[in-house]
């Protein structure tokens, strides 16, 4: 016969094993922070794209809130370059040359205004160094922060964080997909009410 000692003791170590189970981890089994999404912002930063074939760069502004997303893209000498708008209700892209494209979200115009075809969808959580929903943590550092992240084909690499706390929002994003490489150097970071 089992005594009751011995039953609450294997129950018990059966609950912390599964307690580590449900610890959140990269690929390689290292520790992982959990970090909380910010759901409005204000991100400014420096950006380059390019496909293999065109290359460009300049400074990226993008303000979230209820359900709005102003997106600017600046030229190295400070002028607007494009602009995109992003409502429940739908998305339009402004031109420097005054042109104004509608569709019905950001994901469809945001290719357009960055010379690359990056997921409008998903970049948020890129400049937040979290995993998208289907995306996967593969390397993280010391502090349990991503190092590298896969993400619908894409491979999103974190070089460097604001500072060394495990909070510390990433200060470089390289991003990559075949031959597109997509680099933001984060200048500012901002979470709103």
């Amino acid at each position: 016969m089992v005594s009751a000692r011995r039953i609450i003791v294997v129950i018990a170590a059966l609950l912390s094993l599964g307690g580590c189970a449900l610890q959140p981890a990269d690929e390689a089994g290292a520790p992982l922070v959990e970090r909380a999404a910010i759901e409005h912002f204000e991100f400014k930063g420096r950006i380059a794209a390019s496909d293999g074939q065109r290359s460009a760069n300049g400074t990226l502004q993008w303000t979230r809130q209820n359900g709005y997303d102003e997106w600017t893209l600046l030229s190295p000498l400070g002028q607007i370059v494009a602009q995109v708008i992003g409502t429940p209700q739908g998305a339009v892209l402004r031109t420097s040359d005054g042109r104004a494209i509608e569709a019905a979200d950001v994901d469809e115009l945001l290719p357009q205004m960055l010379g690359v075809n990056a997921p409008a969808d998903h970049l948020d959580e890129w400049l937040q160094a979290r995993a998208a929903p289907g995306a996967r943590v593969i390397e993280t550092d010391a502090l349990g922060r991503p190092v590298r992240i896969s993400d619908s084909g894409w491979l999103i690499d974190y070089p460097a964080y604001a500072d060394d706390t495990a909070e510390a929002m990433p200060r470089r994003i390289d991003a990559t997909w075949g031959e597109v490489r997509l680099r933001i150097v984060a200048d500012q970071w901002t979470p709103l009410p």
